[in-house]
């Protein structure tokens, strides 16, 4: 009896999953389409380009580069394992993958809102990517009905106006609105096509990024007046989904990913935890050799698993699992997971 009794005790745990899942995904696994820059590519960064695909990228995470500004997984793979599956294939590989049933990854490194100097895929060229597909008939609406977007961009624009206004704020008022006002037209245009279930991430914390550190090569104090421009951008864009809400009659569901306020909590708890361990300053990079803001070929990275950051703008595989822990809450509320 005492056998029996587990037997059933197990079954009953496996319908409960299977009923929810069937809740969650009526159609099977969710399909995952991502849209952004480095935050969230995954492997679109030119093979043949300095960057991602070189050492010490991806030495914690698979073990070599696949073209993650990392050490290892960056926000679209904690997505992906939180909505139970793989991270979708990047657009750039999808013909050598042939993988396409996880989604796709359209996003590109370097790339922002508006057309960018450092990439030639803005966020609408990746949305044109998308809509040819899906003219293509690569994917069906039953597809697209059990269809999660990530959109995650705006800092390399905040970085291409502060360089062209070498650091002046004059027009950045006007400059942010403009932004912002692009960014909805994209999420909205997303919506259009037929995803029902779109994430868009706030900015990070820009002036905590070791960047922005004051002053250089310090690693101590954040720019504050650049955190303070991160966090107007991420007001106007809450009132922006806000209204994309309405506009669109509940039809899609749009959920904010507050990474601003969860990387807050996250360097914190590193601060916390640097006080008692082998933790270093956690606005300290962890590559040794750094050229135009990323880890170089020539840059060593020994112990990735105790820093935060992996160069100056992103953050290490330690770096986004702290991250992501403070999401998580959010996501299985927002997106009832």
């Amino acid at each position: 009896m005492e056998g029996k009794g587990i037997f059933l005790v197990v079954l009953l745990l496996f319908s409960l999953v299977a009923i929810s899942t069937a809740q969650i995904c009526p159609y099977g696994s969710p399909k995952l389409f991502v849209f952004g820059d480095s935050y969230v590519d995954t492997g679109n960064w030119p093979k043949n380009d300095r960057g991602p695909w070189k050492e010490p990228f991806g030495k914690t995470f698979p073990g070599i580069p696949t073209g993650r500004a990392s050490d290892g997984r960056v926000l679209t793979d904690h997505i992906a394992s939180f909505l139970g599956i793989e991270s979708p294939t990047p657009y750039q590989l999808r013909d050598t993958s042939k993988n396409i049933q996880q989604g796709l990854n359209f996003a590109y490194g370097g790339s922002g809102v508006f057309p960018s100097t450092w990439a030639k895929d803005s966020l609408s060229v990746q949305i044109d990517q998308f809509e040819q597909l899906l003219d293509e008939n690569e994917y069906s609406q039953r597809d697209l009905d059990n269809s999660v977007a990530l959109v995650s961009t705006g800092g390399n624009d905040y970085s291409l106006y502060s360089a062209a206004k070498k650091g002046s704020n004059d027009g950045l008022p006007a400059f942010t609105e403009g932004l912002v006002r692009q960014l909805a037209a994209d999420l909205q245009r997303i919506a259009h096509l037929g995803v029902k279930k779109i994430v868009v991430a706030t900015l990070p914390l820009l002036g905590c990024l070791p960047v922005h550190i004051i002053p250089p090569n310090s690693y101590q104090n954040c720019d504050e007046e650049s955190n303070k421009n991160a966090m107007i951008h991420n007001q106007l864009l809450q009132k922006a989904v806000e209204k994309l809400k309405t506009d669109d009659g509940n039809k899609c569901t749009f959920v904010i990913l507050d990474l601003y306020n969860a990387m807050v909590s996250a360097i914190d708890q590193f601060r916390q935890n640097a006080a008692n361990s082998e933790y270093k300053n956690p606005l300290q990079p962890c590559c040794s050799k750094i050229v135009d803001y990323m880890c170089s070929v020539e840059g060593v990275c020994t112990n990735p698993e105790s820093s935060f950051f992996f160069d100056l703008g992103h953050p290490s595989d330690n770096g986004w699992n702290a991250i992501f822990s403070f999401l998580q809450g959010s996501l299985h509320k927002d997106l009832k997971v």
